[in-house]
Parts: structure tokens; sequence; C-alpha cells
């Protein structure tokens, strides 16, 4: 059987859809299977709808869409899972503008209520369903080589990582350094690498190349999925990395298995953490320090005062600035650890 798409959502990016594709009614759920919705009721419904040219529209009542199963874990917005079962005719949530859908497990009500889909099928080609992680780079157990890699985290979703990365990419690659940019876990969106190709970073490369919709499904499969996504950026000879951790560091979304990794943690020459208060920013000085890597520089909400600036220097004996301007103190220490690492 054939289906006509109305769009296509950008979790679909590396796979080669066509507006009509084949699909089956038998499905056997897996995380990043393909298959076919429709969109039901969208009136006062979360109905964001990300396409694979990073557009921001809308999934309105009655669109097919090609749609990945996945999982997700948001504190701010929305947790669901993938089914253990699914037919024809079953209805799951959409649970991020990028096209994952799912069981849903939990929302943020500030957040609003997930629109509604129905499923129609799996999707197929040469009589083989579709999975994402069939068009994906190269799974790696460690990376034997890299250039240095700063790690900007945070203690949780939409605290400045972004943003930071985007200065300092800007400067850097004003400098003449080759800057490439990854972001290792978090939820598939294309915004953020967006934004560092437009700071100048020339290789951004997410986990959603490597296959995977969000990385809150299994470690083992995250951390291999990080060290290709690494592996793979070195192949274009850049001079430094600034990965991006998304979500935060304590959390459902792997970034600490993947930071700890020794064959990645290793090549880590900086961390920068966006923190949202003190006391977070307290918890991360103590995480990280468990983790062997200690924090660089704090940046994010906290340090947006010259409050936060001074109380965290005097009493965390650690470098802060916000991000909301131009970041001199990141960028010295960071040249520093640059010069340190022969770069």
């Amino acid at each position: 059987m054939k289906i006509k798409f109305d769009k296509i959502p950008s979790l679909l990016k590396n796979v080669p859809l066509s507006s009509e594709s084949q699909f089956q009614e038998s499905i056997k759920p897996k995380e990043g299977l393909v298959i076919a919705v429709q969109a039901l009721d969208s009136e006062a419904k979360n109905n964001i709808l990300e396409t694979t040219d990073g557009r921001l529209g809308k999934l309105v009542t009655g669109d097919i869409v090609p749609a990945v199963l996945g999982k997700r874990r948001a504190l701010k917005e929305y947790a669901g899972d993938i089914p253990s079962t699914l037919t024809m005719g079953d209805e799951l949530y959409w649970l991020c503008e990028s096209g994952l859908v799912g069981e849903i497990k939990g929302l943020n009500e500030r957040w609003g209520i997930p629109m509604k889909v129905t499923v129609l099928g799996a999707l197929i080609n040469d009589g083989k369903t579709i999975n994402m992680k069939d068009f994906a780079i190269q799974w790696k157990k460690d990376v034997i080589k890299s250039v240095p890699i700063v790690a900007v985290l945070a203690t949780c979703m939409d605290s400045g990582k972004t943003t930071l990365v985007c200065k300092l990419a800007d400067y850097f690659h004003h400098n003449g350094l080759n800057v490439a940019g990854a972001k290792l876990t978090g939820v598939a969106f294309m915004q953020d690498p967006f934004k560092m190709k437009d700071a100048g970073i020339g290789t951004v490369m997410d986990f959603v190349d490597a296959g995977l919709p969000s990385t809150c499904g299994n470690p083992h499969d995250a951390i291999a999925a990080a060290c290709g996504v690494i592996a793979e950026i070195n192949k274009t000879h850049p001079d430094l990395i600034l990965a991006e951790f998304g979500d935060g560091i304590i959390g459902e979304y792997n970034v600490a298995s993947i930071l700890t990794h020794p064959s990645l943690k290793k090549h880590i020459i900086m961390t920068i953490v966006a923190a949202n208060d003190l006391v977070s920013a307290w918890g991360a000085k103590l995480k990280m320090e468990e983790f062997g890597l200690p924090v660089d520089v704090f940046t994010g909400p906290v340090v947006n005062s010259q409050t936060g600036v001074d109380f965290i220097e005097k009493n965390f004996g650690v470098p802060a600035e916000s991000n909301q301007h131009s970041i001199p103190k990141t960028i010295s220490i960071l040249k520093k650890k640059m010069k340190g690492a022969s770069v």
C-alpha cells in the first residue's frame, strides 16, 4: 500500500523519503522505527512541527506525516515511551516538534497538551521496515583520536548552553580556527545545530546523525553514538570541537554516561556549566568533581548579574561569566587550555 505525506519532520533529515511511500499495517515497535501517522484534533494542542529544512510550522488536523518511535524524558515538557505493542488505529502523542511519537508518560501542564496522532502503519522499502538507524553514521566503542573538546553542560534544559557555544564559535572562527560542533545528548531538534552554523561552525553533527531520536534510551547505545559522532567530526580535520550536552548533568539523557566514558573524557580540555541558580551550580560543581572533570567556568542565568558572579567566584572558587554579552574571561581561559593542548 502507498501513502502520501503532507509534510516531513526533521527527524527524517537523513532518511531518503519521498512525498509518497509504501507502508504495511503490521508494526513491531522499536526505537527509530519510521511509521505513518495522521494528526487528530489540533485545537488548543501543542502541534508545532519542525521540517527537514528547519522551518517551524504546524501539524494540523488531518495531516499525514512520517514519524519516529522513541523516548523522551523532558522535565519542562513531555515524557514518553515506545509502546510494547502497536497496531493500525492506535493513538500516540506528538512528543517533540521534530517528529518523535510515543506513549505519554508525563507532561508539564504549563507547557500544554501534546497533539494526538493515529497510527496508519510502518513504512517499508523493498519489503523491509524503515528505521532511522539504517541511515546513520557508524557507531564506535571508543574515541581513539580527537582534537581537543570543550564540553558545554547545564544543570537543566534552556540554561544558555547554545548561546555560549555560539559566542565561542564566533570568536574562534573569526580568529582563524576551524571549529566544529557536536550535540551529544538530548532529543532531536534542529534549531540548536542551525544556530551553531550561523555562528561560523562548519561541521555540526548530533546524535540524530548517529540514528538516535533521543539519548534517553540504552546508555551503551548513547555512548557508541556519541563516540561515532566525535570520530566522524574528526574526519573533517577541525582544530576544536565544541560539544553541547543537551538536558542536565543529572537526568535521563545519559549525559553522565557519555561524559565519563574514558576514551571521550580524555579529550576534554575544558568544561563549562550553565546553571540557573546557586544551589544547582553548587551541585554541579560537586557532581563534576565526582566525574573527575572540575568546572572551569560557570555561565547561564545564575551569573547574569554581578551578584551571582561575585558569589560563585568567592565561595566556589570557579570563574564565572554571563553569556548575555561578550565573554572575554571564558575566551581567555579556553585560549590557555588550547595552548596547553598544543592547538
